[in-house]
């Protein structure tokens, strides 16, 4: 006789089979590229894989680019001074409706390009971009050996046909990768006078992130946001908006936040000391809005320092270092760096300021690679944001729609000098417990 199996379900984590979770929160990436610091030598050792590199029963991908990261880094000084002087600080001279010479600066004064002030110089503009993008490519991936020439050839291939998820891991090379170029068409060269597209542009076509290597602590892209409550820690310099009252910035960014979320407000180095070495910091979004600088070279054989000002008072990424020695942040905050001047401390500030809040617990970096006009830093904040704070908004994915909106609506290619350092899936996610 056969007998019936009697059972009692005591726990049922489906809600009655009404809600089965089926959430990928981190997409699997289709490019994925580390440069490695070889020890044999000064260069660096290039491994890559994704769908973009198809197995061939030969092993994994990989190549030697011989060149000492001096080098790299003069190279990519190269392509940031080529947007600072043909995009921050161009300027063209018309005439206005007395026919008399006006001289403006277009990116600067309005970040609605095409309606404000519209650039006449806006063609040469991008072929320049996009000549000093692609030359940093081929420095990067075709200076090499036979295996990093093999790499470059199915990567190429590869960004052409389709829009590709890109991480980029490196702990010491760091490159602006959303402003590199690939033609999207053959011959793979941008000589002067030929053509160019917005789709070439790694920022613009695909979404792309610099990761690093893997760290001791866990990492979640799901911001969880308590009480339904996001607090943004506003790292502010109001002095930056009375040296320009016409186009006001960090007035702007307060305003916002206090209407959209739970906003605390800092204005001196005493505030920022006191809130990340608190055990209690609870910032969900931390938001420098200030200016940014590189101090010159010191005594004693001294390099120099990146630092922040906020209220008159220098911040260095060494005195960040020892204030949050030995500790996390407990809240894991996205740091967002909105510093005017900001593209001077790119070379120095992420491998040492930005690298260490990644390391010390940040989920997430994103900031600009040369200066950031105020209108366009404003008018990008509040954007972002605007979207980011609806839930489930990609961080990624945000960073490419406004580059594509600006260059494509507003003639404006200043979306494209963000650089996400980790954490293109990061969204807000409600604490179903609170």
């Amino acid at each position: 006789m056969t007998q019936q199996l009697k059972s009692v379900v005591t726990l049922d984590h489906t809600e009655g089979m009404r809600n089965v979770p089926d959430v990928r929160y981190d997409r699997e990436r289709s490019v994925y590229l580390r440069f490695a610091r070889d020890p044999r030598d000064t260069g660096y050792l290039v491994q890559a894989w994704g769908d973009a590199f198809p197995y061939d029963g030969r092993g994994g991908y990989q190549g030697r680019l011989p060149h000492a990261p001096a080098v790299l880094a003069g190279a990519v000084q190269v392509l940031r001074t080529t947007w600072q002087e043909h995009v921050v600080e161009h300027q063209h001279t018309s005439l206005d409706a007395r026919e008399r010479k006006r001289t403006t600066y277009p990116f600067v004064d309005h970040w609605d390009v095409a309606r404000n002030d519209p650039c006449p110089h806006w063609d040469d503009i991008m072929r320049r971009l996009a000549r000093a993008g692609h030359t940093l490519f081929r420095t990067l991936f075709l200076s090499g050996d036979d295996g990093l020439r093999e790499i470059a050839e199915h990567l190429l291939r590869a960004l052409r046909r389709d829009e590709h998820v890109i991480t980029v891991e490196s702990d010491d090379l760091f490159v602006p990768w959303g402003m590199l170029y690939g033609p999207p068409d053959i011959p793979a060269e941008v000589p002067p006078g030929s053509a160019w597209r917005l789709d070439g542009f790694w920022g613009y076509r695909h979404v792309v992130e610099h990761g690093f290597s893997r760290g001791p602590y866990a990492f979640n892209s799901r911001i969880v946001v308590p009480d339904d409550t996001v607090t943004v820690g506003l790292n502010v310099d109001e002095k930056v908006d009375a040296e320009y009252p016409d186009t006001p910035y960090v007035k702007d960014v307060i305003e916002f936040f206090n209407d959209n979320a739970h906003a605390v407000v800092r204005r001196c180095k005493d505030d920022l000391y006191d809130a990340l070495t608190s055990p209690e910091f609870a910032d969900l979004i931390t938001y420098f809005g200030c200016h940014g600088e590189v101090s010159g070279p010191g005594s004693a054989g001294q390099g120099e320092q990146p630092y922040l000002v906020l209220d008159g008072e220098r911040i260095f990424g060494a005195e960040l270092m020892g204030w949050l020695a030995g500790g996390v942040l407990p809240s894991q905050p996205l740091v967002f760096v909105g510093a005017c001047q900001g593209g001077q401390l790119s070379s120095l500030f992420y491998p040492s300021f930005g690298r260490h809040l990644l390391s010390c617990g940040a989920r997430s970096l994103l900031g600009p690679q040369v200066d950031l006009p105020r209108a366009f830093a404003s008018d990008y904040t509040t954007r972002l944001f605007g979207q980011f704070l609806q839930r489930g908004a990609k961080l990624g994915d945000l960073v490419r729609t406004l580059a594509r909106w600006y260059a494509d609506e507003h003639r404006n290619p200043l979306g494209l000098n963000f650089s996400l350092y980790r954490g293109m899936d990061v969204h807000l996610w409600p604490d179903k417990t609170s």
